[in-house]
Protein backbone atom coordinates (compact mmCIF):
# COMPACT_ATOMS: atom_id res chain seq x y z
CA UNK A 1 0.00 0.00 0.00
CA UNK A 2 1.40 3.43 -1.20
CA UNK A 3 1.73 5.55 2.01
CA UNK A 4 3.56 8.90 1.21
CA UNK A 5 2.83 12.67 0.85
CA UNK A 6 1.74 12.64 -2.70
CA UNK A 7 -0.56 9.75 -3.81
CA UNK A 8 -0.85 8.43 -6.87
CA UNK A 9 -4.20 7.18 -9.02
CA UNK A 10 -2.85 3.75 -10.60
CA UNK A 11 -2.85 0.47 -10.85
CA UNK A 12 -1.00 -2.51 -12.60
CA UNK A 13 -2.39 -3.54 -16.33
CA UNK A 14 0.30 -6.49 -16.76
CA UNK A 15 -2.18 -8.99 -16.50
CA UNK A 16 -5.10 -7.54 -17.73
CA UNK A 17 -7.09 -10.10 -20.32
CA UNK A 18 -7.67 -8.81 -24.38
CA UNK A 19 -10.89 -9.12 -25.29
CA UNK A 20 -11.89 -11.47 -27.64
CA UNK A 21 -12.69 -9.11 -30.44
CA UNK A 22 -11.87 -5.63 -31.09
CA UNK A 23 -13.15 -2.32 -32.74
CA UNK A 24 -11.08 -2.07 -35.84
CA UNK A 25 -10.58 2.19 -34.63
CA UNK A 26 -7.55 4.00 -33.32
CA UNK A 27 -8.85 6.62 -30.14
CA UNK A 28 -7.20 8.63 -27.98
CA UNK A 29 -8.88 9.46 -24.62
CA UNK A 30 -8.64 12.95 -24.27
CA UNK A 31 -8.17 14.89 -20.62
CA UNK A 32 -11.59 14.29 -18.35
CA UNK A 33 -13.37 17.85 -17.09
CA UNK A 34 -13.70 17.93 -13.62
CA UNK A 35 -17.59 18.55 -12.66
CA UNK A 36 -16.87 17.53 -9.06
CA UNK A 37 -17.33 20.41 -7.09
CA UNK A 38 -20.65 20.91 -8.66
CA UNK A 39 -21.89 17.78 -6.54
CA UNK A 40 -21.94 19.11 -2.80
CA UNK A 41 -21.02 15.81 -1.58
CA UNK A 42 -17.65 15.66 -2.80
CA UNK A 43 -16.64 19.23 -1.09
CA UNK A 44 -15.56 16.53 1.96
CA UNK A 45 -12.57 15.89 0.02
CA UNK A 46 -11.99 19.51 -1.09
CA UNK A 47 -12.00 20.52 2.17
CA UNK A 48 -10.13 18.66 4.74
CA UNK A 49 -7.44 16.42 5.53
CA UNK A 50 -7.49 12.71 5.28
CA UNK A 51 -8.64 11.89 8.75
CA UNK A 52 -11.54 13.56 9.04
CA UNK A 53 -15.36 14.01 10.43
CA UNK A 54 -18.35 13.04 9.21
CA UNK A 55 -21.83 12.47 10.34
CA UNK A 56 -20.17 12.51 14.03
CA UNK A 57 -17.65 9.60 13.64
CA UNK A 58 -13.88 10.00 12.64
CA UNK A 59 -13.50 8.48 9.03
CA UNK A 60 -11.01 8.49 6.34
CA UNK A 61 -11.05 10.06 2.84
CA UNK A 62 -8.95 10.47 -0.77
CA UNK A 63 -8.55 14.10 0.46
CA UNK A 64 -7.44 16.00 -2.32
CA UNK A 65 -4.55 17.88 -0.60
CA UNK A 66 -2.31 14.27 -1.72
CA UNK A 67 -3.66 14.63 -5.33
CA UNK A 68 -0.24 17.11 -5.53
CA UNK A 69 2.04 16.20 -8.56
CA UNK A 70 -0.65 15.64 -11.09
CA UNK A 71 -4.50 16.44 -11.37
CA UNK A 72 -6.74 13.86 -10.60
CA UNK A 73 -8.54 14.28 -13.87
CA UNK A 74 -5.27 13.76 -15.70
CA UNK A 75 -4.42 10.70 -14.21
CA UNK A 76 -7.35 8.78 -14.50
CA UNK A 77 -7.63 9.63 -18.15
CA UNK A 78 -4.05 8.08 -18.45
CA UNK A 79 -5.17 5.11 -16.77
CA UNK A 80 -8.45 4.77 -18.63
CA UNK A 81 -5.80 4.48 -21.77
CA UNK A 82 -3.87 2.48 -20.37
CA UNK A 83 -6.62 0.27 -19.41
CA UNK A 84 -8.30 0.37 -22.92
CA UNK A 85 -5.26 0.01 -24.81
CA UNK A 86 -4.20 -3.28 -22.76
CA UNK A 87 -7.77 -5.35 -23.24
CA UNK A 88 -7.35 -4.30 -26.72
CA UNK A 89 -10.94 -2.50 -26.79
CA UNK A 90 -9.37 -0.32 -30.33
CA UNK A 91 -7.00 -1.07 -32.21
CA UNK A 92 -5.26 1.12 -30.48
CA UNK A 93 -5.34 3.62 -27.41
CA UNK A 94 -3.48 6.62 -26.30
CA UNK A 95 -3.60 9.30 -24.11
CA UNK A 96 -4.60 12.92 -25.20
CA UNK A 97 -2.25 12.26 -28.23
CA UNK A 98 -5.02 12.29 -31.27
CA UNK A 99 -1.97 13.16 -33.78
CA UNK A 100 -2.01 9.58 -34.43
CA UNK A 101 -5.60 8.39 -34.17
CA UNK A 102 -9.01 9.08 -35.78
CA UNK A 103 -11.05 9.38 -33.30
CA UNK A 104 -11.18 10.80 -29.46
CA UNK A 105 -13.29 10.46 -26.31
CA UNK A 106 -14.07 13.00 -24.02
CA UNK A 107 -16.39 12.87 -20.92
CA UNK A 108 -16.58 14.68 -17.78
CA UNK A 109 -15.82 13.25 -14.12
CA UNK A 110 -18.44 14.04 -11.85
CA UNK A 111 -16.87 11.46 -8.30
CA UNK A 112 -13.91 10.49 -7.62
CA UNK A 113 -15.39 9.62 -3.99
CA UNK A 114 -13.84 7.24 -1.54
CA UNK A 115 -14.75 7.32 2.11
CA UNK A 116 -14.32 4.42 5.41
CA UNK A 117 -14.52 4.17 8.62
CA UNK A 118 -11.26 5.48 10.76
CA UNK A 119 -9.70 1.86 12.21
CA UNK A 120 -9.97 2.63 16.11
CA UNK A 121 -8.16 -1.22 16.15
CA UNK A 122 -5.40 -0.49 14.07
CA UNK A 123 -4.53 3.11 15.71
CA UNK A 124 -4.11 0.78 19.10
CA UNK A 125 -1.83 -1.33 17.18
CA UNK A 126 0.13 1.16 15.48
CA UNK A 127 1.40 2.40 18.97
CA UNK A 128 3.12 -1.38 19.68
CA UNK A 129 5.79 -0.83 16.91
CA UNK A 130 6.12 -4.02 13.97
CA UNK A 131 4.28 -6.39 16.80
CA UNK A 132 1.05 -4.19 16.42
CA UNK A 133 1.18 -3.22 12.53
CA UNK A 134 1.34 -7.21 12.31
CA UNK A 135 -1.42 -7.76 15.04
CA UNK A 136 -3.98 -5.41 12.73
CA UNK A 137 -2.80 -5.60 9.08
CA UNK A 138 -5.90 -7.65 8.12
CA UNK A 139 -8.11 -5.28 9.66
CA UNK A 140 -10.89 -3.84 7.55
CA UNK A 141 -13.60 -1.19 7.66
CA UNK A 142 -16.81 -0.31 6.29
CA UNK A 143 -16.53 1.39 3.01
CA UNK A 144 -18.05 3.65 0.01
CA UNK A 145 -16.39 4.26 -3.08
CA UNK A 146 -18.57 6.45 -5.67
CA UNK A 147 -16.74 6.42 -9.94
CA UNK A 148 -18.78 8.24 -11.89
CA UNK A 149 -17.97 10.09 -15.60
CA UNK A 150 -20.95 11.29 -17.49
CA UNK A 151 -21.17 12.80 -21.43
CA UNK A 152 -18.95 10.13 -22.70
CA UNK A 153 -18.72 11.00 -26.10
CA UNK A 154 -16.88 9.48 -29.30
CA UNK A 155 -15.59 12.04 -31.85
CA UNK A 156 -13.94 11.35 -35.38
CA UNK A 157 -10.67 13.39 -35.57
CA UNK A 158 -12.87 16.29 -37.41
CA UNK A 159 -14.09 17.08 -34.04
CA UNK A 160 -17.65 15.55 -35.46
CA UNK A 161 -20.28 13.77 -32.92
CA UNK A 162 -19.59 9.96 -33.69
CA UNK A 163 -21.64 8.52 -30.83
CA UNK A 164 -22.64 9.28 -27.23
CA UNK A 165 -22.22 6.94 -24.57
CA UNK A 166 -24.04 8.77 -21.93
CA UNK A 167 -23.19 8.47 -18.53
CA UNK A 168 -21.17 5.37 -16.51
CA UNK A 169 -21.26 5.26 -12.55
CA UNK A 170 -20.28 2.57 -9.87
CA UNK A 171 -20.85 2.63 -5.78
CA UNK A 172 -18.92 0.22 -3.80
CA UNK A 173 -20.09 -0.33 -0.18
CA UNK A 174 -17.90 -2.88 1.12
CA UNK A 175 -15.61 -3.33 3.99
CA UNK A 176 -12.06 -2.67 2.68
CA UNK A 177 -8.50 -2.70 4.28
CA UNK A 178 -7.55 0.07 6.89
CA UNK A 179 -4.83 1.19 8.63
CA UNK A 180 -4.21 3.85 11.55
CA UNK A 181 -2.98 6.55 9.16
CA UNK A 182 -5.65 7.02 6.55
CA UNK A 183 -3.48 5.91 3.56
CA UNK A 184 -5.15 2.75 2.81
CA UNK A 185 -8.51 4.57 1.35
CA UNK A 186 -6.35 5.76 -1.61
CA UNK A 187 -5.02 2.33 -2.55
CA UNK A 188 -8.88 1.05 -1.77
CA UNK A 189 -10.19 3.57 -4.35
CA UNK A 190 -7.15 3.14 -6.99
CA UNK A 191 -8.21 -0.36 -6.81
CA UNK A 192 -12.00 0.03 -7.74
CA UNK A 193 -10.76 2.33 -10.58
CA UNK A 194 -9.31 -0.80 -12.09
CA UNK A 195 -12.71 -2.45 -11.78
CA UNK A 196 -14.53 0.73 -12.79
CA UNK A 197 -12.14 0.96 -16.19
CA UNK A 198 -13.31 -2.73 -16.97
CA UNK A 199 -16.81 -2.11 -16.97
CA UNK A 200 -16.37 0.90 -18.47
CA UNK A 201 -14.73 -0.68 -21.30
CA UNK A 202 -17.48 -3.23 -21.58
CA UNK A 203 -20.31 -0.42 -21.66
CA UNK A 204 -18.62 0.52 -24.49
CA UNK A 205 -18.15 -2.49 -26.49
CA UNK A 206 -21.67 -3.53 -25.84
CA UNK A 207 -23.50 0.00 -27.04
CA UNK A 208 -20.56 0.79 -29.80
CA UNK A 209 -22.49 1.19 -33.21
CA UNK A 210 -20.79 0.27 -36.59
CA UNK A 211 -19.52 3.96 -38.03
CA UNK A 212 -19.96 2.21 -41.37
CA UNK A 213 -23.72 1.85 -41.04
Amino acid sequence: MTCCVNQKITYKTDYIPALSTTIPITVSIKELSDERKSNSKNSLLFENDRQTRHNKKSVCINSEIYYRKETVTFQISRQIAEHFDKMKLFQRTTFADDSQTDYYITGSLSYFYGMQDFSTAAAVGSQFGLIGALATSGITTPAEIIIEIKDITLYDKNGNLVQEFGTYRKRYSEELHADAYCWCIYGNINQKLQDFNDGLAHKIKSEFRNINE
